[in-house]
């Protein structure tokens, strides 16, 4: 044997049982992940997961800015000036209740001002600007709230597509194996011939070949497999440092039993709609005066020229947009092409919703037929193999048929592995499509 099969045999074996003692075992159940933790755990610590949850509160505290409009806003300001500007001047005085006929309005001297000031605003009507932007805020907070429940869902099938192809992979593993131990056998068996001179050296150089090539494609089979656990691991919010250990069950989904419920997706998307026709409400609101009354108190006081005086104000103001041109006009097309845009976008989705659950159907009955014919395939195939295992034992076959038995069978395991998983894939991706937990 050559060194290159020395090599592709000891990095197959180091790939295989090293790996597979970390990622499957048949230990302890309350360590091992099942298929329902890994669903609870992926809505705990997934990024996406948590940046949905984190949207929700940036909505939430959306809306308590919009409440914050409904009360009064209280101002209160202190400052400390000194001039010798004639008309300022006359304003520190006057303020200072200390203005006298005695002193040069065109040369005053230096004159100093603390003044402070409590002031208290109040808008009384904003054309129905601020009812909007509270509808609004409380649309996006549901809407979040629908937005997040879709992402977990979506995770949810991504944790399942991951887990059935790590099922996949485990059972295309096995049949390596199978693969590989029953190569190696027929090399014995060939061995055997050519020592007792009833096959030709051929037969050896062959199945060695064909051992080499099963080593690979099990080496193959490994590392694929612990790529997709690593992406499970990625996926649930997992450190790569983090123990993981998976339980090798299939985790069958259950066929789901009644109609689907109104999609998540679609949920958020029609408050995401009614969410936009709050802004041609904002943006026509432009179009209102609005009413604000205020109140202030204020002190002033001087240490040039010791003097100190109160005083307060009230008063109401309207406010009236004659002419802004066109801005008004334009703010409002927007927000009704917003309204447009989120009306094609549930149409989309909706659309796609349709094509889900009909992919998911269609898949869930080629998978089904797979397995059926991949079943009768194995039970030919093992047949077969038995009888072209006999007849090369006593030379009446050659070793390129009992080469080709053996990888009809391993082809036909494949083939159900790859069936069962899909099946399953199906079955969630159905539930999925149908707004129906997975499990």
């Amino acid at each position: 044997m050559n060194f290159h099969l020395v090599f592709i045999r000891l990095s197959s074996w180091l790939l295989i049982f090293t790996p597979l003692s970390l990622s499957f075992a048949a230990g302890d159940s309350s360590t091992a992940w099942t298929l329902n933790r890994a669903l609870t755990q992926v809505r705990i610590s997934n990024p996406d997961a948590r940046s949905a949850a984190i949207r929700i509160d940036k909505a939430r505290a959306g809306l308590a800015v919009a409440r914050a409009q409904l009360w009064p806003k209280i101002f209160a300001e202190t400052g400390y000036a000194a001039t010798d500007n004639p008309v300022n001047a006359f304003m520190m005085q006057l303020n200072q209740r200390q203005f006298g006929f005695g002193s040069d309005f065109n040369d005053p001297d230096t004159t100093d001002n603390w003044g402070s000031e409590v002031r208290l605003e109040y808008l009384f009507y904003s054309g129905g600007a601020r009812s909007a932007a509270i509808d609004g805020a409380n649309l996006s907070i549901e809407a979040s709230e629908h937005e997040n429940l879709a992402t977990l869902a979506q995770l949810e099938l991504e944790v399942a597509r991951a887990w059935f192809q790590i099922y996949q992979s485990g059972e295309i593993v096995k049949a390596s194996l199978a693969l590989l131990n029953n190569q190696k056998s027929n090399l014995q068996l060939a061995r055997n011939r050519v020592d007792a001179a009833t096959a030709l050296q051929t037969a050896v150089l062959d199945l060695e070949t064909k051992v080499a090539e099963a080593e690979a494609n099990l080496s193959y089979a490994s590392n694929s497999k612990l790529i997709t656990v690593a992406f499970l691991k990625s996926l649930l919010g997992l450190e790569d440092s983090t123990s993981f250990v998976l339980t090798a069950k299939l985790s069958p989904i259950k066929e789901p039993s009644q109609k689907g419920l109104m999609r998540h997706e679609l949920l958020a998307l029609e408050k995401r709609k009614l969410q936009s026709e709050t802004g041609i409400d904002l943006a026509k609101a432009e179009r209102m005066p609005t009413v604000s009354g205020f109140a202030s108190g204020r002190h002033d006081e001087g240490f040039i020229r010791r003097g100190a005086g109160d005083s307060w104000m009230v008063g109401v103001m309207v406010r009236l947009k004659v002419w802004g041109g066109g801005e008004t006009k334009a703010k409002i097309h927007s927000a009704q092409k917003d309204v447009e845009l989120a009306q094609e976008a549930y149409r989309k989705q909706k659309l796609a919703i349709q094509l889900q659950v009909k992919t998911a159907k269609l898949n869930l009955n080629t998978a089904r037929k797979r397995i059926t014919l991949a079943n009768k395939g194995i039970q030919s195939a093992e047949k077969s193999l038995q009888l072209t295992r006999q007849r090369f034992k006593e030379g009446l076959a050659l070793s390129t048929q009992l080469i080709d038995s053996e990888t009809a069978l391993a082809n036909s395991r494949v083939r159900l592995a790859k069936s069962q998983a899909q099946e399953q894939l199906a079955l969630a991706s159905l539930r999925s499509a149908l707004g129906l937990p997975i499990r």
